[in-house]
């Protein structure tokens, strides 16, 4: 009892992150680089199905909302939660731009 008063009592909005479900399981979260729709669908699937089970499902969805992170998290995925406005900052266009220019650095520094 008197943990969880003090985790509701703190002003760090990541203390629910420990207890988390979804810890060591990013792959599930984040989608990889030209995901295509049908491994989306079943890659949120998944992570959904953590979610339900998780106890910080609501203080993560309300720290993704306020801080429009990209991925999945507390259950809503990044359409759902710009569906509820709040949209993630950065567009996917501009992911694949950084994802991009990521891609051609790694190349030219492999090659000299």
């Amino acid at each position: 009892m008197i943990e969880r008063d003090s985790v509701l009592m703190s002003n760090d909005p990541t203390d629910w992150m420990p207890q988390g479900a979804c810890r060591g399981k990013s792959e599930l979260f984040f989608a990889p680089f030209a995901e295509r729709p049908e491994a989306r669908v079943r890659r949120e699937a998944q992570a959904r199905a953590i979610c339900q089970g998780c106890t910080s499902v609501q203080p993560c969805r309300n720290y993704a909302r306020t801080n429009r992170e990209l991925g999945f998290w507390g259950g809503e995925s990044e359409a759902e939660r710009a569906s509820a406005g709040f949209a993630p900052t950065t567009p996917i266009i501009g992911r694949r731009r950084v994802a991009e220019t990521a891609a051609v650095f790694r190349a030219s520094v492999a090659v000299g």
